[in-house]
């Protein structure tokens, strides 16, 4: 006949397959947010370097457009998000490049925009 195995062993028995198995399920979700980690990380990098590489389009097109144009901090998101909108500058630029204004509409927009600007207090009212 076989051998009786008191209740106590099998239940400690029970307890160390069930933290192995636990062990083992987490390391492998573990590493699969490890993965991802590293993979979102990637993906965010370059999202950065083509927002930079978007805002350098906006800079460039300042710049031989003589808009005097102080970007906030890059590192500041929500900084830049309200710059982009609230600028009358970067709207008539942002309409623009989404082919909303044609050339013409933009340098036309953007010298009543420099002349409102520029215009002394009391003017125009």
């Amino acid at each position: 006949m076989g051998k009786v195995i008191p209740y106590g062993d099998l239940a400690r028995q029970h307890r160390l397959n069930l933290l192995a198995h636990k062990r083992r399920e987490y390391r492998e979700r573990e590493d699969y947010l490890a993965g991802l980690r590293k993979l979102l990380f990637q993906v965010e990098g370059q999202m950065r370097q083509a927002e930079m590489r978007q805002l350098q389009v906006f800079q460039d097109l300042a710049e031989s457009l003589k808009i005097n144009l102080e970007f906030p901090n890059l590192g500041d998101r929500v900084a830049l998000q309200e710059f982009f909108a609230t600028n009358p500058f970067l709207l008539i630029l942002k309409d623009f490049l989404a082919e909303r204004l044609t050339p013409e509409e933009c340098l036309q927009n953007i010298t009543a925009r420099r002349q409102k600007s520029t215009a002394p207090e009391g003017e125009g009212a």
